[in-house]
């Protein structure tokens, strides 16, 4: 499943502008979270460059089975004294008919087009033994899917039956709260970053992931393990080690350089909770290190 299926877990599922130079008073002493002694937290907090209020950066995983699912007491409190839940989409503006819409071929085409005959039926076969779909249902229902949208049937069919989203908490944590919620992205700005993925690298990830299904799957049980143990250090090597260099600019250094100064307007008026897949967060390009490139203090903190 090497990285899009990495991707669906950690780095998928706003004006910008110009932060006023205006002098103002000294901003009020605020009370901060005591910083661990180690990088690998899910939970940073963010104070400094003029905040009067911290702000609050949380790695999720966006799908996870319901045996894994941990939420810590402290992440719950942040989220419900920030004054903004902000994650990469607005779940109350998802758009279904476009999803769908974005997720087949063009022109009638179905997979098969851009296939040999051995990928093909290598691709049928494993379907109906893995995933429990005969032959005949996936060519007349599923062939026409792009190749990133039939890796997630395996996605979630490898996750089993009980799934939690970690956006899905958050959200439902805020609007008992009555806390607005926003999105870094709008729907379509990320329909537009998966469809400008060329087929051909969406097509050797999905071959590689059948073929080697088990080390693959065995790759997602790592990252799972060092997700549930907040080893950031571990998850950030693996996505460096183990992805297409289109995936890495396009989904995540791309995207991760767009949000900064959406973040910047947001934290300089208001106390933000900001929850984004976990791939987003470490490595030279990574928010945290952007975040303190542009003078903030960005210090790891407690879950519990």
């Amino acid at each position: 499943m090497k990285f899009n299926t990495a991707f669906s877990l950690f780095l998928f599922l706003n004006l910008t502008c110009i932060l006023s130079q205006q002098t103002q008073a000294a901003p009020p002493a605020i009370t901060l979270d005591k910083p661990l002694n180690t990088n690998n937290s899910l939970l940073w907090q963010i104070s400094g460059n003029g905040l009067s209020k911290p702000s609050y950066l949380y790695g999720t995983i966006h799908m996870i089975s319901q045996d894994d699912f941990f939420l810590g007491k402290n992440v719950s409190k942040k989220i419900q004294k920030s004054e903004e839940l902000i994650m990469e989409l607005d779940l109350n503006n998802i758009d279904v008919a476009a999803v769908t819409k974005s997720s087949v071929l063009d022109s009638e085409k179905t997979i098969k087009n851009y296939m040999n005959d051995t990928d093909y039926n290598t691709l049928k076969t494993f379907m109906e033994d893995s995933i429990g779909i005969k032959k005949q249902t996936f060519e007349l229902f599923y062939s026409r899917l792009k190749p990133f949208y039939l890796e997630q049937l395996i996605f979630f069919k490898y996750l089993g039956q009980e799934k939690e989203s970690y956006e899905e908490n958050f959200k439902k944590i805020a609007e008992k709260k009555n806390i607005p919620q926003s999105g870094l992205e709008t729907f379509e700005e990320q329909l537009l970053f998966l469809e400008d993925i060329p087929l051909e690298v969406q097509l050797k990830s999905m071959i590689k992931t059948i073929k080697e299904y088990s080390s693959e799957t065995q790759k997602l049980d790592d990252l799972i393990e060092d997700y549930k143990t907040q080893n950031l250090t571990a998850l950030t090597q693996s996505f460096s080690e183990d992805e297409d260099p289109v995936w890495q600019e396009k989904l995540l250094n791309k995207r991760n350089n767009s949000w900064i100064p959406k973040l910047k307007t947001k934290m300089q008026s208001k106390a933000c909770f900001i929850a984004v897949g976990a791939g987003h967060l470490g490595g030279e390009n990574g928010l945290i290190n952007l975040l303190k490139k542009q003078g903030y203090t960005v210090e790891p903190v407690s879950i519990n």
